[in-house]
């Protein structure tokens, strides 16, 4: 049903009319409000009865308003609403009864001020003759009819005394004393009290309607402290008088006019001035109200809209109800994440069926400290029509359809969308492999074992770097070869100038992408998730002889790959091509590019692979570095586009030449072997340097291993040639 609003350009006029009421002049006249005996010569009906002719009306004729014609009748009302401090405007609120009332209705006029004949208690028949009863922005409304069915005007200052009757009775107002899970559409323009509220503890230190985002209302939260819990809004006009003072940080009794927001959608307060809260009690410990809701589709369902569509898609207000629920297990308390939610549909590892697996989706919302209302393990639930699905940073997000984007949920009506359930569970993160990981992981919780951070990154900080810029882009490896990834961290985040943990142990953490979509990364909500407690760390053994002046005469190893056949595995030569993850080997590649090499070289990619992983080993002979010299190794390297792939040169004494058996063998790093950089023009080969061999006893063999990142579809390519072992 579509409800009727005011007209747009009282808003607008609002500022102008408070004004020129302000304004004292010589010709200033002192209402009369002086009251003699009524005798109504009419029938006077209740506003229950009001309001059913309305209902009957829409029935009926299927007419969205009710304008009385050739009627005697009127409406009795006391009055509970006063503009004597600003925060009510050209409108007297009237409900039926002095206590435990069972309607309300605004009545719209055009004068100001109106506390000094209306005052609260105030009796007043209001004749029905020629005035229009409908719904206003969610609110049972009386006024003139406007252009059309869904505007009112106010009934004009001209107009008063033949519509508005003042009754001698002055009542004292008694307040409906009820918890937020006991308001219905029924209460709305009656005068309601909680027992037990405060506002949120993230608004304490905030005025209530002098900030700088505060436009027509401040728009404040207050969160109830009885046992059903619940939250509502709190509004105040930015042209009350007491905008500028601070909200109270107390609990206690709340009494206010009950309204709805601008939207019509939400219940919302009006005090009529700041003795309505006398929150003079200690804090108390707040709990959600149950929304009533249940999840009528799934993240399935709602990801297949974004792939079904190719992209951007919406949900429309004109389909059925389209609810998800979930689970939050991102946070913003400690600054690592900023106006969003990560949920998921698991409370641990496990798929809910096998149509629903286990999945994660972001949420934008154009709102900070969503924690407090919001925690970890929070269930939420979102009302997905009128909103819309888009990849937005790599990352399936829902947000505000705008055009063809989304942009975050305005915070104006973001909990119209985003409802807070009652159960906080207990997210048990999912325990994985970073090889184990899938697209079905992202934006989930998982843990590794057995992690820690690279040495190179020892001594850092989390994002605290003067080279680190919006994010501190820190490497994470596994001690049993399960998986290396980058850990990002936002240089907002509180524990940005931290350092490290030194050691080994589990990481608890939301898989996801970095800010361009083409790398897939960890995040952490604080410290808290980091448990690296053991001090023994898994760092990898290092061959480092260093560098040598010059090369050999004798070469014991050589590989240009000039007889490979194009587009074809690497083969022969004493060569071991081995695939320990995805279905990427190292191929023989000829380009024409004036940067590329002369002829054929050897390419690892897994660019449009279809592979979550891509793990792959270019093995070479064993030598036997006793039998003489002076050893030295030489190649060239490029990439394309690598991306966040990674490829690195290890020798291994202790393996055994078996394909299968090279992720069991102990592989050492060779770093003073430079391979080409991720940034590197793109092409370019590069050279590794003359790199010293001479400290190796024994026999071994020399590897590749190319590591890819994860997302198949940004993979790049590196290249090697011209690889020489030489002696003297």
């Amino acid at each position: 049903m579509k409800n009727l609003k005011l007209t747009p350009f009282i808003a607008m006029l609002f500022a102008l009319a408070f004004v020129v009421s302000c304004v004292k002049d010589d010709d200033f006249e002192v209402p009369d409000t002086s009251v003699s005996e009524v005798n109504i010569d009419g029938t006077i009906i209740d506003i229950d009865a009001l309001y059913d002719s309305w209902a009957q009306n829409v029935t009926a004729n299927q007419e969205n308003a009710l304008t009385f014609e050739e009627t005697d009748q009127y409406i009795s009302g006391y009055v509970v609403s006063s503009d004597e401090s600003g925060n009510f405007f050209e409108e007297v609120v009237l409900q039926n009864a002095i206590e435990n009332p069972t309607r309300g209705v605004k009545v719209l006029l055009d004068v100001n001020p109106l506390f000094n004949k209306y005052e609260i208690g105030r009796k007043v028949y209001i004749k029905l003759e020629g005035l229009t009863a409908g719904f206003g922005n969610g609110v049972f409304t009386l006024g003139l009819r406007g252009s059309s069915d869904d505007r009112f005007e106010k009934i004009t200052s001209a107009q008063e005394e033949e519509y508005f009757i003042r009754d001698p009775e002055v009542a004292v107002m008694v307040p409906a004393v009820k918890t937020l899970s006991q308001l219905t559409d029924a209460d709305v323009n009656t005068l309601i009290q909680l027992p037990a509220a405060q506002f949120t503890s993230g608004q304490i230190d905030l005025s209530f309607a002098n900030e700088a985002g505060d436009e027509f209302d401040g728009d404040r939260l207050v969160e109830s402290c009885s046992a059903d819990g619940g939250d509502i809004l709190f509004q105040t006009s930015t042209f009350s008088d007491f905008k500028a003072i601070n909200i109270p940080d107390g609990s206690g009794t709340l009494t206010a006019v009950l309204s709805k927001d601008f939207f019509g959608e939400n219940f919302a307060l009006n005090v009529r001035d700041t003795n309505d809260l006398v929150f003079d009690g200690e804090r108390c410990e707040s709990s959600p109200l149950n929304p009533n809701l249940t999840a009528t589709t799934t993240f399935s369902a709602a990801i297949a809209r974004f792939t079904n569509a190719g992209g951007y898609a919406e949900f429309s207000t004109d389909e059925a109800e389209l609810i998800i629920e979930g689970y939050v297990v991102s946070s913003d308390k400690d600054g690592n994440y900023f106006e969003e939610l990560v949920i998921q549909n698991s409370i641990d590892g496990n798929d809910l069926s096998a149509n629903d697996p286990r999945l994660g989706l972001r949420v934008a919302i154009d709102r900070g400290d969503l924690y407090l209302n919001l925690p970890v393990g929070r269930k939420v639930y979102i009302k997905l029509n009128g909103l819309a699905i888009d990849e937005d940073a790599g990352n399936i997000t829902i947000g505000y359809p705008n055009v063809s984007e989304i942009e975050k949920i305005p915070d104006g009506v973001a909990d119209l969308f985003v409802i807070p359930g009652e159960v906080i569970a207990d997210i048990t993160p999912k325990l994985t492999t970073v090889n184990g990981l899938s697209t079905n992981d992202l934006n989930t919780l998982v843990q590794f074992e057995g992690m820690q951070f690279t040495a190179d990154n020892l001594g850092l900080t989390y994002a605290g770097e003067a080279t680190d810029g919006f994010d501190g882009e820190r490497q994470l490896e596994s001690c049993d070869n399960t998986g290396d990834i980058r850990f990002f961290t936002s240089s907002f985040a509180s524990f940005k100038s931290l350092l490290l943990p030194e050691g080994v142990g589990s990481i608890s953490a939301i898989y996801t992408n970095n800010f361009f979509g083409d790398e897939r990364i960890l995040e952490i909500r604080a410290t808290d998730d980091i448990q690296f407690t053991n001090p023994e760390r898994c760092d990898p053994p290092i061959v480092d002889c260093g560098t040598a002046a010059s090369e050999g005469a004798n070469i014991l190893f050589s590989e240009n790959f000039e007889t490979q056949t194009v587009g074809a595995p690497l083969s022969g030569n004493g060569m071991v091509n081995y695939q320990e993850a995805g279905t990427q080997a190292w191929t023989s590649f000829s380009s024409t590019s004036t940067n590329a090499s002369i002829g054929i070289s050897a390419s690892i990619g897994s660019f449009n692979s279809g592979d979550d992983s891509t793990v792959s080993w270019l093995a070479f002979p064993e030598i036997d570095y006793d039998a003489q010299d002076g050893e030295t190794l030489r190649f060239m390297s490029s990439n394309s586009f690598s991306d966040g792939s990674t490829l690195e040169i290890l020798f291994s004494s202790d393996w055994d030449g078996v394909a299968a058996n090279i992720p069991n063998a102990t592989w050492a790093i060779l770093p003073a072997a430079s391979i080409v950089a991720d940034d590197a023009f793109f092409g370019d080969f590069f050279d590794s340097g003359i790199v010293d061999l001479s400290c190796v006893d024994g026999t071994g063999h020399i590897a590749f291993k190319y590591v890819g990142s994860g997302i198949p579809e940004f993979d790049g390519t590196y290249e090697l040639d011209e690889i020489e072992i030489r002696s003297n």
